[in-house]
Parts: structure tokens; C-alpha cells; sequence
């Protein structure tokens, strides 16, 4: 297991049933690049889903269809050019960065992908009043400095690091289905 995503499972715990297969290679043909290792470590252990119904983190390929599926990379950057008001074709505004996960309040987190190694991306946050915000590391320690707030102020996400969950979309679904409400806590 990738160091980070170590770290981050003693701050934020994965549920039993958590964590999605991707056919990396496939992911990679897709997107003309490998992910980062932190990323597919992460995407093993909890795979798509949300902390706290507040940040939802997506997947590179599409594994289900419906409402209730993960956030697709897609989706996510579809957001971001809706965001700062434009269309895909307007300009470079988006290339070269990838979103991974976008919050309740519209912000996205986003890999800046101009460095070839993939383990060497940092995370940019395009925040819903269209500025960018830098933070010079990688996507898991980005989740674990919010979460431990060593990141400050808090970047994404509407909630107290207090009391992180997350939940697979998978076992999120199941849970609505059955009229269980899967964030009790909240």
C-alpha cells in the first residue's frame, strides 16, 4: 500500500466491501496518461464514493450507470467548464489538468498534469468563484492535510474533520435502496 494512503486510512478508515477494480491500462489509453500510484492505491482500498456526503471523489472509467454511480472524470471536468462558463472548445483553461473530485459547494480538486510522472502531479483546487488555488502535493496527502488540518483553511468539503466517513458509492446505493439513511450522522 502507497505510504499515503497508509496514513490515510488511520485518519479516515475504509469500510469493510470498500474499494473498486479499474483496469488501469484501460484508464491510461483513456486518458493518454498512467495515474499516480497514491491515486490507484486509494481507488483499491475505497474506491469512488463521498466523505461525509460532502466531497465526492470520481473514478476514470464509468462502472455504473444511474444517479446513485461514482462521479466520472467526465462528469467532473464537464462541471469545471460549466464553472468558469465556458465550452470545451473556448480555450486551454482545463487542459492539462484532470478533476478527481468536486465538493457540495461546487469547488473541484483538480491534478495539474504538466509534470510526465504522474507521482510527481499536485493538486490544484478551482474554486466555485473560478479562482486556482495550488497545493504542492499529491491527491491522497492533499485528503489527509484537509482531514488533519495541517491543510488550512479547509479547501473542500462542508463538514469537521472531526468525524470523517467515507462510503463507497456501492455501499452507498445499497443503503438508500433498503430506505437507510446512509450519512445518520450528519
Amino acid at each position: 500500500m502507497h505510504p499515503s494512503v497508509a496514513r490515510l486510512a488511520g485518519i479516515l478508515p475504509p469500510h469493510s466491501g470498500a474499494g473498486d477494480p479499474v483496469d488501469w491500462d484501460e484508464a491510461a489509453r483513456r486518458w493518454g496518461t498512467p495515474f499516480p500510484a497514491d491515486y490507484r492505491d486509494f481507488v483499491s482500498t475505497y474506491g469512488g464514493g463521498s466523505i461525509n456526503c460532502s466531497l465526492s471523489i470520481g473514478l476514470p472509467l464509468e462502472v455504473a450507470q444511474g444517479p446513485r454511480g461514482p462521479l466520472s472524470f467526465e462528469e467532473l471536468i464537464e462541471c469545471g467548464y460549466e464553472l468558469l462558463d465556458l465550452d470545451p472548445g473556448d480555450g486551454p483553461a482545463l487542459r492539462g489538468r484532470i478533476s478527481w473530485a468536486m465538493d457540495c459547494s461546487a469547488n473541484q480538486a483538480f491534478w495539474d498534469t504538466a509534470d510526465p510522472d504522474p507521482d510527481r502531479w499536485t493538486t490544484l483546487v478551482l474554486t466555485r468563484s473560478g479562482d486556482w488555488v495550488e497545493y504542492g502535493c499529491g491527491m491522497v496527502d492533499f485528503l489527509a492535510g484537509f482531514l488533519t488540518e495541517e491543510i488550512s483553511p479547509q479547501p473542500m468539503g462542508m463538514f469537521s474533520p472531526d468525524r470523517p466517513v467515507f462510503l463507497k458509492w456501492r455501499e452507498e446505493r445499497r443503503l438508500k435502496e433498503a430506505g437507510i439513511d446512509p450519512w445518520p450522522h450528519l
